[in-house]
This record gives C-alpha cells, sequence and structure tokens, in this order.
C-alpha cells in the first residue's frame, strides 16, 4: 500500500460501518488518524473492524450529530443507500441527511468535508438515485465548507456487494442470467483506491473545493464482467439475456414485498446508460494503486476455499 501523510485532528465518520467505511476505518486508524464512528446503533457496528470511538446518533438526528461533532477537526460523509426502504427513502437519506450534517458542521465550526456522491449524478438523470445524490452535491457546494466531493463507479474489493453477489449468482444458477444485452459500460473501480482519494484528500489542500469522478483502469460490460467470473470459475454455463420490459414488472414486485430485494426498478433504470468517467484529474492528483476487476478475481477465487474453482461442467 502506499505511503500517505496522516491527517492531524479528529475525523468524524458517517457511514463508517459500511463497506467503503469499514475499508477507510482500517486505513485511518492504521496511520494512526483519531476516528469516531456516527452509528445509529452502535452494538450493531461490525466486531472486525479495529477499535475506534463510537458514538450513537443519526444523520437525521440534529442534536445527536452535534455532539457527534465536538472536537472534530474534519467530516467524511459517506452514508447512502442504493435502494429505499419504509422511513429511509433517497431524498431523506441523501439530500436531507446532508443538510443536517451541513448544517452541524457549520454550528460546530467544523470547515472540512469529504462527501461521497456517485458517478452519473446529474440534475435531469432518469434514476431519482443520481438526482437525489446531484441535490447532495448541490447542498454541498453552497454550504460554505472546505468541501471535496467524490462520484464512483460500481465499487469492488472485499466486502462488496457487487463482485460477491455475481460471483454467487455465476456459481449457483443453472444458467447464468444477464438483463438486456449487458453491453452499457462500467469503470469498477477497487474500494483500497476510493480509499485512498478520501486519506490523500484530507491533507491536500488543492482539492478543497473540487470534485473528483473516481473509475478503474478499464471499463468493462456487465456480460463481459459475467463471463470473466465464469472463467475464473472454471464453468461453462451458457448466459441467458432477459430483456428489461420482462424483468422491471418482476422488480416492481420484489420491492414492494421483500425487505431486501435483489434487484429493483431504479437498479434496472441505472443498468440501461453508462457509467464511466475521464481519469485525467484523479490521476493528476492521487497516487492509486489501480488494481483491474479481473486481478481482483484471480485473487479472491484462489485465496478462499469456499469460491475456489468448481469442475467444468
Amino acid at each position: 500500500m502506499l505511503q500517505q501523510p496522516c491527517f492531524e485532528g479528529k475525523v468524524l465518520l458517517t457511514g463508517g460501518a459500511g463497506f467503503v467505511g469499514g475499508h477507510l476505518v482500517r486505513r485511518l486508524l492504521a496511520q494512526g488518524t483519531p476516528l469516531r464512528l456516527l452509528a445509529r446503533r452502535p452494538a450493531k457496528v461490525p466486531q472486525h473492524l479495529p477499535a475506534a470511538e463510537v458514538v450513537q446518533g443519526d444523520i437525521n438526528d440534529p442534536r445527536s450529530l452535534a455532539a457527534a461533532m465536538e472536537g472534530a477537526a474534519a467530516v467524511v460523509h459517506l452514508v447512502g443507500i442504493i435502494r429505499e426502504r419504509r422511513g429511509a427513502g433517497f431524498h431523506k437519506v441523501h439530500v436531507q441527511g446532508t443538510e443536517n450534517v451541513l448544517r452541524a458542521c457549520r454550528r460546530a465550526g467544523v470547515a472540512r468535508l469529504l462527501h461521497m456522491s456517485a458517478l452519473g449524478a446529474r440534475p435531469d438523470a432518469r434514476a431519482c438515485y443520481h438526482r437525489t445524490k446531484w441535490a447532495a452535491e448541490e447542498a454541498v457546494r453552497a454550504s460554505g465548507l472546505d468541501y471535496t466531493i467524490f462520484r464512483p463507479s460500481v465499487i469492488f474489493g472485499s466486502g462488496d456487494e457487487f463482485v460477491n453477489r455475481l460471483v454467487r449468482l455465476v456459481r449457483r444458477a443453472p444458467l447464468i442470467p444477464v438483463i438486456g444485452d449487458g453491453l452499457r459500460l462500467l469503470q469498477p473501480i477497487w474500494v483500497e483506491d476510493v480509499v485512498s482519494c478520501f486519506v490523500q484528500s484530507l491533507s491536500k489542500r488543492e482539492t478543497i473545493g473540487e470534485s473528483y469522478d473516481l473509475g478503474g483502469p478499464e471499463t468493462l460490460g456487465l456480460l463481459e464482467i459475467v463471463e470473466m467470473i465464469r472463467d475464473q470459475l472454471h464453468l461453462s454455463k451458457p448466459i441467458l439475456h432477459f430483456p428489461v420490459w420482462l424483468v422491471r414488472p418482476q422488480a416492481w414486485v420484489m420491492q414492494r414485498l421483500l425487505p431486501n430485494p435483489p434487484l429493483t426498478t431504479e437498479q434496472l433504470t441505472m443498468l440501461q446508460e453508462d457509467n464511466v468517467c475521464d481519469l485525467r484529474s484523479v490521476e493528476d492528483t492521487f497516487q492509486l494503486t489501480w488494481k483491474r476487476l479481473e486481478t481482483y478475481l484471480e485473487e479472491l477465487l484462489s485465496a478462499d476455499p469456499a469460491r475456489a474453482p468448481s469442475p467444468v461442467r
């Protein structure tokens, strides 16, 4: 791992128990950065995370946010959702939650803010997910804080939902389902590269007031990724394409009946557009590893006995 400068001052992290948050916690603590995690249920913070100060609170509870901000020199705001649940919609979490964090920062005198958005965030997006991510960005830009915004494409790495879910699907399904033609492009980025951007940004004043699109070193279609996983598992299962119009009603039903649906109509909408970016500003600003998805898959499937290659079928 690249050696990175240590930020001097306590960092408050929202979303620290999530996928990216867990990796960021480890990196910051390893380099000696004092860290405080805001958690709705502190007892639920994963036991595998290194020891850090954990405080109870919620981004939609201003009183708890105010208490969590005490003594902080910077805030890293990672909280976000990929699917809506009762009482936790995109607008409430992405927009209202971010506005609450910004308000608490100003009241506590915390000037530095790193904000996690998403590649594809824009005001005229078809997906509500992207529109609310953009609205949150607009609030950050108007906040008067020393902000930096990151917009990652699909993130892969230890504990991710993207690669691990696809691996399970490819292994278990008799026929591998792909929605649509699978040709819309993604730019998967390794979680440790995302973390490196956040860590380095804390100590790089030139990143203040900037927004960075984050993607990996290659663009891949979903079909290409599925084929890559199938090849790594030494399987020869056929791939079956399902048209979006056929899957959408099923996704609509699942998201209304299941607490954690495997697919939503919002995700279907986002699957129908490319999610790629220009890396020049990121390459000019940050030192990154640029791990390729294929390299990660080789490491994952050779190191985990439960996912060791199966016999060819």
